[in-house]
This record gives structure tokens, sequence and C-alpha cells, in this order.
């Protein structure tokens, strides 16, 4: 007997809800993969929101007024091509500018540097500055996905590792590692809306980190 376009639309519209409710539609978090650190200070610790991180003893958010943000580079040894290049630079720009914004929004500090537009050196106010390199960026495979993305086929895949230095110093005072993935969508979903998912979320999770440590509030896994 031929199933009627009710019964198709209640499987689709179940198979969503599914995947909603575990977590697994769009980007979500996962492990970092081979974390770096920054000399001694490695991100050890599991965080809800930052993923994992690591900070210096007797570090204190709220002495600092000001932070400057660097562009990050992308390392990931998979990026070979002209196209994967591509990618890369407009993936990196992004994360920048979603940084920039979410650190300005969060309130934390008086002033936010954008250093792909101001020059700017440290001077007597306490600064940090913020460098990280992009280790994984993969756009997957939308096909994968939209076919066996339930299995974990055709992830889109990036990790971001941050290190916070004190400007004045030169000191590492905290360091994360967060990756994102994503392998599921509706017919898979984009690749790229799939990765800027994945570095607005990382942007906006960061400041949620911070402004819970400005509270005094320690990295917690939930």
């Amino acid at each position: 007997m031929a199933r009627s376009p009710f019964g198709y639309l209640g499987g689709v519209l179940g198979l969503a809800l599914s995947l909603l409710l575990t977590g697994c539609f769009g980007a979500y978090q996962v492990k970092a993969d081979h974390p770096t650190g920054a000399g001694s200070l490695m991100p050890t610790v599991e965080d809800k929101d930052a993923g994992l991180v690591g900070i210096a003893g007797g570090f204190d958010i709220k002495a600092y007024q000001i932070i400057a943000i660097s562009l990050f580079p992308v390392t990931d040894l998979a990026v070979k091509d002209e196209g994967d290049r591509r990618t890369a630079a407009s993936m990196s720009a992004f994360f920048h500018s979603e940084l920039v914004r979410r650190l300005r929004e969060s309130g934390l500090f008086t002033r936010v540097v954008n250093l792909t537009e101001t020059p700017w050196q440290p001077g007597a106010e306490k600064a940090l500055r913020l460098d990280g390199r992009i280790t994984r960026l993969g756009e997957g495979s939308q096909a994968a996905r939209a076919f066996a993305g339930l299995y974990g086929a055709g992830k889109a895949r990036a990790q971001s590792d941050m290190t916070f230095t004190d400007a004045q110093t030169g000191r590492p005072v905290i360091v994360t590692a967060d990756r994102r993935v994503a392998q599921m969508g509706f017919f898979g979903g984009d690749s790229k809306d799939h990765l800027k998912e994945s570095f607005d979320d990382m942007a906006r999770d960061l400041a949620k980190f911070l402004v819970r440590l400005s509270r005094g509030e320690a990295p917690r896994k939930d």
C-alpha cells in the first residue's frame, strides 16, 4: 500500500525533532584535537563554553581595561589548493570580526582593539592581547551529510587554539582550545554556513566564559 504524503512529512519532521533533541543539528562542541597551549600553560580543564582551558595562577581579568585582537592564521595542513585558501581567508576574517564584536558586546573592557584596523602598542593601562590559530578547518561533504550525516559522515569541522597574553609582560595568562563539528542540516546544510555558525558560536561562547571568570566562577564542564 502506498504511503501518504502526510506519512513522509511526519517522518521528516520526526527526524528533524530527534536531531534537535540529540544536539547534532548544526554545529556543536566536541573535545579539542591536540590542543597546543603556550609555553608551560596548557588547556587541560573542560569548560562548557570555551572547550578546554588553562588559566595562569593569580590571573584576574577584572584588572584589564583593554584587549587587542589579532587575525588568526589557518594552520590546518589539509588546506592545500586555491579554493581551500580562499575559504581559509574568508573564515579567518569572519572569526576575527565575530571575536571583536562579541568582546565589545560583553562590556568587560573599556576598549577592544581590532589589530587589523588599528596600530596599537601597550601603554600604562593593563591590557590583554588575544592571538591564536585556526588549527582545524574542513568543509566536509554536504552530500555525505545529507545521506548519512546521522551516522557522522561528511562532518564540517573547525577548531581554534587561543592565547591571551599580558601585553605589558608577555606572559600567557589564558589558553583555550575549542572544536566544533556539524554533521546535520536540511539536505546536509551548506558547508560554509556550518563553518560560520561554528566560528560565531566560538566567539559568543568565549565571551560568555570570560564574563563568568569576571564573576569569580571557575571553569566547569556543565
